[in-house]
């Protein structure tokens, strides 16, 4: 895959997106568990071709292992960053699953087995970090590492957006010069502002305090434990006088931390769902090679992921073999549970793969049974799927 088919697949996904979606504006993103971010909004077309024509010269052009693990840590893990691979598994949810199901076998498989738990447990990308690490694999491949700092997302949004749009982002953020310090958290909701500021100490914590709305203020209180509250509450207390250039100075701290929290809409994700339709992408034999390699490390993550990997519909492609093995396992009675509301298809597939003289006794049977219990029937189906998806998997 190259930057070419990246950029067709996000045009058409989009364009897809805008004929059902229109309601969604500039957001372009799309429901059902994956985001697809519209390049066209990210950057003009000339600088798309520009990133192209640059990629395609690139050594690293196809090699994803390199390129993708040069990805900035940003947002967080245990020491306050997001790792490398929870930034990889958002870019391939990004990208959707026909891009990332052609990427991911590419990947060491030491490197597969850690993003394969981050897809899974993303539930929200926002606007500005889509365009954020989608700017990040362009810069990648033209090799054009970034510092971080105001300058670096200033440059990023500008990037993304255009000097117009960036600037009123950052004005919401950035204090103004003669403003009050903290002001720009005012309008923050209440729980980005709890969790920006939870990991500081009680001072840092009772100066923002002390510098925002009492009513916010009151309600940040609200959500922490008793000691966080009684440390806090004595800290704002006690609280006299502070250098100005030392509030000044963690002012610029605090702002440049929330630089990660200034989106004002996420869509929610199903990562579960999202890296079940992408492993369903791939040729059976890297599918499986993938599950392998993360059943000892996380074996409940695997077995939902070959759930979601193998559902009724599927039945109808298994071979005739391993649906008579099991059908001989069952009792007629539980074949008529089995057979319960589903489709002529799925119907077909089970009644053809028994005698004649079985199925007559398989319809005397539906007809004593009925109505059966929906309880049963479901308990049913759901041992037959898991019978047979384990004889597949």
């Amino acid at each position: 895959m190259n930057i070419n088919d990246l950029r067709a697949n996000a045009y058409k996904k989009n364009a897809e997106n805008n004929a059902s979606q229109k309601s969604l504006n500039q957001n372009n993103f799309n429901q059902g568990g994956f985001v697809q971010a519209n390049i066209v909004s990210m950057t003009n077309a000339s600088k798309a071709d520009k990133i192209t024509e640059s990629a395609e010269n690139n050594p690293d052009y196809n090699n994803y292992d390199n390129i993708l693990f040069k990805v900035p840590e940003t947002t967080p893990s245990a020491d306050g960053k997001e790792s490398v691979y929870r930034r990889i598994a958002k870019f391939l949810i990004l990208i959707g699953d026909d891009q990332a199901s052609k990427i991911l076998p590419h990947l060491p498989e030491n490197q597969i087995e850690k993003i394969i738990p981050e897809i899974a447990s993303i539930r929200t990308i926002n606007n500005d970090e889509a365009a954020e690490i989608l700017n990040e694999f362009k810069s990648l491949l033209n090799k054009n590492h970034q510092v971080g700092g105001v300058d670096t997302a200033k440059e990023m949004l500008e990037r993304a957006y255009g000097t117009k749009k960036a600037d009123e982002m950052l004005k919401k953020a950035l204090p103004l010069e003669g403003r009050k310090p903290f002001s720009y958290l005012n309008e923050a909701d209440n729980d980005k502002i709890y969790n920006l500021i939870k990991d500081e100490n009680s001072g840092m914590k009772a100066l923002v305090l002390s510098h925002i709305e009492p009513k916010k203020a009151a309600e940040i209180i609200n959500k922490m434990s008793e000691d966080e509250k009684k440390e806090v509450v004595l800290r704002l207390a006690k609280m006299e006088k502070m250098s100005p250039d030392l509030i000044v100075q963690l002012d610029k701290v605090l702002y440049e931390k929330s630089l990660k929290y200034v989106t004002e809409e996420t869509i929610n994700i199903n990562g579960m769902n999202a890296l079940t339709q992408i492993l369903r992408k791939m040729d059976s034999g890297a599918g499986n090679a993938i599950l392998n390699n993360i059943s000892n490390d996380d074996p409940e993550l695997t077995e939902n992921l070959k759930t979601g990997l193998f559902t009724i519909d599927d039945v109808i492609d298994v071979e005739d073999r391993i649906i008579q093995e099991k059908l001989r396992d069952m009792a007629d009675a539980d074949i008529c549970l089995l057979l319960a509301g589903k489709n002529e298809e799925f119907r077909c597939k089970i009644l053809d793969n028994i005698s004649a003289g079985r199925r007559k006794d398989v319809f005397a049977q539906e007809v004593i049974l009925k109505p059966m219990r929906k309880s049963d029937v479901d308990a049913t189906t759901t041992q037959f799927l898991n019978a047979i998806r384990d004889k597949i998997y």
